[in-house]
């Protein structure tokens, strides 16, 4: 039986959804119901299907625009009380689907859904899969679009694959990397839209947590007001026995997941009516054959992997990789700066995830586990040039969100949220890039940092502003790495995590923590100097490092232009 996230949509279409951090849940739903039925919710259901249908589930909105009344979401909810079996309500929509089906199949990018009344019938149609057997899934019309068609011709295999859960490393618990997210572990086999497959493991696994994850893009998109694909288009199915089948109407990438803390020896498992997907493991896979064969298998998705970085990727982008050893050790050596920065060893037992998609739930990236970005980085994470160029410009980005991915909590207080992820960006373009991180980013080339720090002072410093503006907090950290280097980051990052290391217990907690720390560090008084920037910061604090000589950056704080002649 499958899992898929699809009562956390419907609940972040209503305005309820659960938040964690700066990612909406992905907490999967359980299955829909087979039979029984709320007939209140039934009624409720055909309703709403009838208003969405007339036309009514939208209101006006200010300045003449409209809205969704958030019918979709209550008709979705409705729904699931709506038996399998029924007689009325759900051959109404299936004709409706039929109705529909030249608009339903065409979504992409090009032609995106906006109406109540197509993304009803698309959240019907997830609705009418999650009941089924994986046997009797079938592919969803939109897959062609995205993540992509499988030719028919491809040829579906049988193929053993080792899982290792006791790879050596440290798990990332950065409080944006999906902490408690499973371990997903890459097969180099793409299950078709419709198609199921079996995966057979040995009687040692049952039990334990492990998962068949079809499809590597898990945002969801049920709360967006605009789909330019499915909203839901990956798809679990937990291990309870040795063979296990899975399907995913829209297809996707094949995983084994295991839970993030399990670690029992390698073992074999058999996928069976997969293709095959271009996988290219750092060590292990010949280069040579990765040119002449593997890059061009029939799969649209495949993996570039290395133990601590593994990056998925449509196949037309993958074709382009001449060099993969080169590219990799590249990427390698980029997760080891991360590593280097966070005060962590560069040997990780999880390794990141970065996917691109058509569309993502928030934003222009966001982090976690995986990573999303959208499609215009395909070419990007395969050129080396381009990255140490930012000539994408987006590379910026891409370091930024891993920075979020390594941030701590007890150093990340309230406005550093989107302050202190920069430091990974702006130590990767130095140490990775080998370019000036002052010039990488808008927000601070040719100067602008001095003129955002001048016009925060003008303004008279006020703490409020400091956390809304996360490049003039960024400043302050400017200053500190400008003056006194990397390593008091490193040293400060370290001692946060080192056996019984004190706790900060609240925010005023972790800003005191983080200027007594650092000002030790640096054998300087930084009381001060937060004082200036007008970071709170409490006396006993203050008074615990009044013995080191006072540190303030050169003409700081920055004094008021002075009125011209005749003003």
């Amino acid at each position: 039986m499958k899992r898929i996230c699809v009562i956390a949509g419907i609940l972040a279409m209503l305005g309820v959804g659960c938040h964690m951090g700066r990612e909406v849940s992905r907490e999967p739903a359980p299955p829909a119901p087979a039979a029984a039925s709320n007939p209140e919710m039934v009624s409720q259901a055909n309703s709403l299907w009838e208003g969405i249908v007339a036309g009514t589930s939208v209101e006006p909105a200010q300045g003449g625009r409209r809205r969704s009344s958030g019918a979709v979401g209550q008709f979705l909810r409705a729904l699931q009380s709506v038996p399998t079996d029924d007689t009325i309500l759900r051959p109404k929509i299936r004709e409706a689907v039929r109705q529909h089906q030249d608009a339903l199949k065409q979504l992409s990018h090009e032609h995106p859904i906006q109406s109540d009344l197509e993304k009803a019938l698309i959240g019907f149609q997830v609705d009418e899969i999650i009941r089924v057997p994986a046997e009797k899934i079938p592919a969803l019309a939109s897959a062609a679009s995205f993540p992509g068609a499988v030719p028919a011709k491809a040829k579906r295999v049988t193929k053993k694959i080792e899982i290792n859960t006791s790879k050596p490393g440290w798990d990332n618990t950065g409080i944006y990397s999906s902490p408690e997210s499973p371990h997903w572990h890459s097969t180099g086999l793409y299950a078709a839209p419709g198609e199921a497959i079996t995966v057979q493991v040995p009687e040692s696994v049952i039990g334990k947590g492990f998962q068949v994850r079809i499809g590597a893009h898990t945002d969801t998109l049920w709360g967006l007001g605009r789909w330019e694909r499915c909203p839901e288009i990956s798809a679990e199915w937990p291990i309870k026995k040795t063979l296990t089948t899975a399907a995913n109407a829209s297809g996707g990438l094949v995983y084994i997941e295991s839970p993030l803390d399990c670690r029992i020896p390698t073992f074999t498992v058999r996928i069976k009516g997969a293709v095959e997907a271009p996988r290219f493991v750092l060590g292990e896979t010949d280069p040579a054959k990765w040119r002449k064969k593997i890059r061009n298998l029939p799969a649209p998705w495949g993996e570039l992997e290395t133990k601590k970085c593994i990056i998925t990727l449509p196949s037309a982008s993958l074709k382009k990789v001449e060099d993969p050893v080169d590219l990799m050790k590249f990427w390698d050596t980029m997760m080891d700066r991360f590593a280097d920065l966070a005060g962590q060893p560069c040997e990780r037992h999880r390794a990141e995830r970065y996917v691109p998609d058509v569309q993502i739930s928030a934003g222009y990236m966001h982090s976690g586990y995986p990573l999303m970005t959208g499609l215009d980085m395909c070419d990007v994470f395969v050129d080396k040039q381009q990255i140490i160029s930012n000539a994408h410009g987006g590379v910026w980005g891409l370091f930024h969100e891993m920075g979020h991915n390594h941030q701590n909590a007890d150093w990340t207080f309230n406005g550093t949220t989107e302050v202190t992820e920069n430091l990974f960006s702006m130590y990767a373009f130095e140490k990775l890039c080998n370019s000036d991180p002052l010039e990488a980013h808008p927000a601070l080339a040719k100067g602008q940092w001095k003129k955002t720090m001048e016009k925060y002072f003008a303004d008279g410093a006020k703490f409020s502003q400091w956390t809304s503006e996360p490049f003039t907090g960024l400043v302050t950290y400017i200053q500190m790495k400008n003056a006194f280097g990397w390593d008091p980051f490193v040293k400060t990052f370290k001692e946060y995590m080192a056996p019984g290391a004190q706790r900060p217990r609240n925010d005023g907690d972790k800003r005191d923590q983080w200027m007594v720390r650092f000002s030790k560090n640096v054998g300087r008084n930084l009381g001060p100097f937060f004082q200036a920037w007008g970071i709170p910061t409490s006396q006993k604090a203050r008074d615990s490092i009044q013995n080191l000589p006072v540190w303030m950056p050169e003409s700081f704080p920055p004094k008021p232009a002075s009125p011209q002649a005749g003003s």
